[in-house]
């Protein structure tokens, strides 16, 4: 008879671990599901036509005139900023960098793939890019979302670093805007990029245009 409670303790503890299992299994979802997050990235521009003036999602940059993009050379950067579900609430700091993609004007590099690209050339960061603007967001309630706009990201500076008819024909090819958010104790919390395009005017397209991709 004694083997009876035994046996009963032998099973309950069994199934005790088989529970925790499944919670362990189950945590990291949970988990991930509970924290901040960054949703719907967009780069916006104002488009000139005419007399009027648009907001436009920018999809890429397109050079129309040494130094000149459509549709523009300036953009602001929107997201949505969702509270995670076990936060109270709390106060936080967007910010953004700007990296850039610098390569030779070749049709080679023209006819890559943005993630070709990326596998080829490293990333990099300007000077003349001031890409440090930063945002507070404050009393963000747990699975609130808050639609958020860093302004006045401008290109121009950076363009004027890239004279038509430079040493070698480099070009910023692609474009890539990081959204960071932060704590009130300056912790990182999360990030997420947006990258794009820049396609150079064809008054750049001469000498080095149709030079091979150089050897790796």
């Amino acid at each position: 008879m004694r083997s009876q409670p035994v046996r009963l303790l032998f099973m309950l503890s069994v199934f005790l671990v088989f529970c925790a299992s499944l919670y362990s299994q189950d945590e990291p979802a949970r988990s991930e599901a509970k924290t901040l997050k960054i949703k719907n990235v967009r780069l916006v521009a104002w488009q000139v036509a005419g007399q009027k003036r648009k907001s436009v999602e920018v999809e890429r940059f397109l050079e129309i005139a040494p130094r000149q993009l459509m549709p523009s050379n300036q953009f602001d950067v929107e997201c949505e900023i969702v509270g995670g579900q076990d936060d109270h609430f709390g106060d936080y700091f967007v910010w953004t960098t700007v990296d850039f993609l610098i390569a030779p004007v070749t049709r080679a590099y023209e006819r890559m793939s943005n993630g070709a690209l990326s596998s080829s050339v490293g990333w990099g960061q300007m000077a003349e890019m001031r890409d440090l603007k930063a945002m507070p967001i404050n009393l963000l309630r747990p699975s609130e979302s808050r639609k958020v706009a860093v302004m006045g990201l401008d290109l121009s500076p950076v363009l004027s670093a890239f004279p038509v008819g430079g040493d070698g024909e480099l070009w910023p090819w692609l474009i890539r805007v990081v959204i960071h958010v932060q704590d009130r104790s300056g912790k990182q919390l999360t990030s997420a990029e947006r990258t794009l395009r820049l396609l150079p005017n064809s008054a750049r397209k001469k000498s080095h245009y149709n030079d091979p991709l150089p050897p790796r």
